[in-house]
């Protein structure tokens, strides 16, 4: 700050002012994509206990029936399986579908043939990530049986799968057919 002759302080010099801005700056570009991933995580995690719930009514209905989707019986719905999706999601219309989803995730239940779970979420044209959850009698995908994996494609999704910290499976083939990540 200059001081007039006066002794009256007059304001902070542009120089100054221009320190502080890019110190900001630089802090925003640290801050900003940590915290984005943070948002990721969470949105992450909040979709596991409904996956959960699908699978493991599905896992309770193969016992009961033999298959996931017995032909005298077809595949089992929601309301079938007591599994219920989020209200909001798809403005509360998603009702007994094993497809449903909102402005961030697009979830099925019950892929055929081996009802894997999987939701997932498309950061722009070319990057996305899917969360699943195989089913532990996998014959579709063995070398994931029973595993949750994040399988991204692009630069982007890879980043996440590595952020919600993924082990890196070699020589593994899953549902997006490319780079496996194992999450625990």
């Amino acid at each position: 700050m200059k001081e007039n002759n006066k002794n009256h302080k007059l304001g902070f010099t542009l120089l100054e002012l221009l320190v502080v801005v890019l110190i900001i700056g630089i802090l925003a570009a640290i801050a900003l994509p940590q915290y984005q991933m943070a948002v990721t995580k969470a949105k992450v995690a909040s979709i596991l206990p409904i996956m959960r719930a699908w699978k493991d009514a599905l896992q309770e209905f193969k016992l009961r029936y033999g298959d996931y989707c017995p032909n005298d019986i077809g595949c089992p719905n929601a309301s079938y399986l007591n599994v219920k999706w989020p209200s909001d999601w798809d403005d509360g219309n998603c009702g007994d579908n094993p497809e449903c989803g909102n402005d961030y995730w697009t979830c099925f239940a019950c892929e055929e043939p081996s009802c894997y779970v999987y939701c997932y979420h498309s950061l722009d044209s070319d990057n996305d990530f899917y969360i699943l959850m195989y089913q532990p009698d996998d014959d579709l995908y063995p070398d994931v049986a029973g595993m949750m994996t994040c399988e991204p494609s692009g630069t982007e999704g890879e980043k996440v799968c590595k952020a919600l910290g993924g082990e890196l499976l070699e020589g593994v083939s899953g549902y997006n057919l490319s780079t496996v990540y194992k999450l625990n």
